[in-house]
C-alpha cells in the first residue's frame, strides 16, 4: 500500500540512521519499527473500556414561571428588584 504521512524530524533522523547501519531502505526500516515496536506494543494492550457516561437527575424544585418570553421575564425579573 502506497500512503503519505508526516515524520518528526527526529523520528525520521532515527529512522535514517538505522535504514544506513543495517543497510536496508527507509522504507523497509519504517515497516519493521512499526511492525516490531510500535504495533505490536500497541495492540498488546489491553483497550481501555470506559464506563457509560450516566447523568443522576436532580430535582430542583417547582418551575416559577415560563422562559419562553424572554422579554416577559426580564419585565418580571426587574419590578421583583425595585419592589
Amino acid at each position: 500500500m502506497h500512503t503519505t504521512f508526516t515524520l518528526d524530524n527526529n523520528i525520521a533522523a532515527r529512522l535514517k540512521l538505522l535504514s544506513h547501519l543495517h543497510n536496508q531502505s527507509f522504507k523497509f526500516m519504517a515497516n519493521e519499527v512499526l511492525q516490531a515496536a510500535g504495533l505490536n506494543l500497541i495492540e498488546s494492550k489491553p483497550v481501555r473500556q470506559d464506563k457509560p457516561y450516566r447523568i443522576k437527575p436532580v430535582h430542583l424544585g417547582a418551575k416559577l414561571s415560563n422562559l419562553d418570553n424572554v422579554a416577559e421575564v426580564i419585565a418580571a425579573t426587574e419590578s421583583e428588584l425595585y419592589k
